[in-house]
């Protein structure tokens, strides 16, 4: 086997661009400019959407969020990471972040592998979306706070999911979450299980423990936005997501879509995730809101369930053997097989050991002065709010 040292990719990307565009409440739709992220007290928000103010410290309003994101979006633009290694070489890689427009290939890479992955692994597959909402207005008719409106759908999603356990007790099922936004820009939640089912016995009727469970759970859900079934018209589409602004249609929101007959799982569910377009600070304001939403409250956009990841791993590992072995299948020759792993994990090798990399700093360019900084001293700083009890009360539907 080759011993080929591993390194960090290098990238092209050079310059900083320009700063963003200021954003004024008005640029987002509908008065929502100016409701703040948050009133829950102790919610906990990244330093750059908490505003100090005599009461302490508060959530700021969701359009000057929005620009603090699009501030820290830019920044990445020109930030890279340098590494070293024993030998003193030195690679500089661009620094990424999850709202970068190739971040998106990796998540679509994820899923193929989970696709290739599942079909050696499940005898057949149903997959199952089901989708999690609440209305975004309060008692009194006004805008919901948008982090407060996406804990409230967490919170009966976090019990619809352990609803789903006892549903498919006795099934081999993996799962993939993603959030969304809505037109509006407030967030709802797409849950894509992914069954095994040799005899297609999978139908939406039994899912309702689930939808009623997050329901029961999440007080501005409401019953009739989460059905199992579409109306005529809509029968046998995808769900079409619900907002209490807006129905689509007034007899069609379903939540429950069931489809033993995907054959492509990545585009089937990309097309739920979003992840392909144009540059990010090119996007519909309504994702930009949402985007600003996520990051500020260190919310994952996509997330897999343990056995998914499991899954993809072993795909990854199967895709990297195959590449670099002209076509090999690792059970065709497990002892090459064995012997790549080795390497691949960082053992010697006839041509001597595998040279390790550190990153050694974070440089910046802006303009044609590069600045540098310690990689230790960053991760995210967060503020608890001091908050508003009772100011953003959300509806009770039943």
């Amino acid at each position: 086997m080759s011993g080929a040292v591993s390194r960090p990719s290098k990238n092209n990307r050079q310059g900083y661009s320009k700063p963003p565009e200021p954003v004024e409440p008005g640029d987002l739709p509908q008065g929502t400019g100016l409701r703040p992220l948050s009133v829950e007290p102790e919610r906990r928000l990244r330093d750059e959407a908490v505003l100090e103010v005599s009461d302490g410290p508060q959530a700021r309003p969701w359009y000057s969020v929005v620009q603090s994101w699009r501030e820290w979006y830019a920044d990445y633009l020109g930030s890279h990471i340098e590494f070293t290694n024993s030998e003193g070489e030195t690679v500089r890689t661009a620094l990424e972040n999850s709202y970068m427009p190739d971040y998106g290939k990796r998540y679509y890479a994820k899923l193929k592998d989970f696709e290739r992955g599942v079909s050696r692994e499940f005898e057949s597959m149903t997959t199952v979306m089901l989708t999690f909402t609440a209305s975004n207005r309060n008692t009194e008719g006004g805008w919901r706070c948008p982090a407060d409106h996406m804990r409230d759908i967490m919170g009966g999603y976090d019990a619809a999911r352990k609803q789903l356990h006892q549903v498919l007790s006795g099934q081999k099922w993996e799962y993939a979450r993603v959030w969304e936004p809505h037109g509006s820009g407030y967030g709802h939640l797409h849950m894509a299980v992914f069954v095994e089912d040799d005899v297609d016995e999978i139908v939406a009727d039994q899912f309702k423990p689930v939808m009623r469970s997050h329901v029961n759970n999440c007080s501005p859900a409401g019953s009739d936005a989460h059905r199992n079934e579409p109306c005529e018209e809509h029968a046998g589409q995808a769900p079409t997501p619900w907002q209490s602004a807006e129905p689509s249609c007034d007899d069609c929101d379903s939540a429950v879509s069931v489809n033993d007959n995907v054959e492509n799982l990545g585009s089937y569910v990309s097309e739920y995730i979003g992840i392909f377009g144009d540059e990010t600070l090119n996007r519909p304001m309504k994702e930009q809101m949402f985007y600003a939403v996520t990051w500020a409250t260190n919310t994952r956009r996509v997330d897999f369930s343990n056995g998914a990841q499991e899954v993809m791993n072993r795909e990854h590992v199967r895709r990297r053997f195959r590449r670099e072995t002209d076509g090999l299948e690792p059970e065709d020759c497990p002892e090459a097989f064995e012997e790549w792993r080795e390497d691949e994990d960082g053992e010697d090798d006839e041509d001597g050991p595998v040279s390790e990399w550190v990153a050694e700093s974070i440089c910046t360019v802006k303009g044609t002065s590069p600045s540098y900084a310690d990689p230790t001293t960053g991760g995210v700083r967060t503020t608890a709010i001091e908050g508003r009890q009772g100011v953003d009360p959300p509806p009770e539907h039943s």
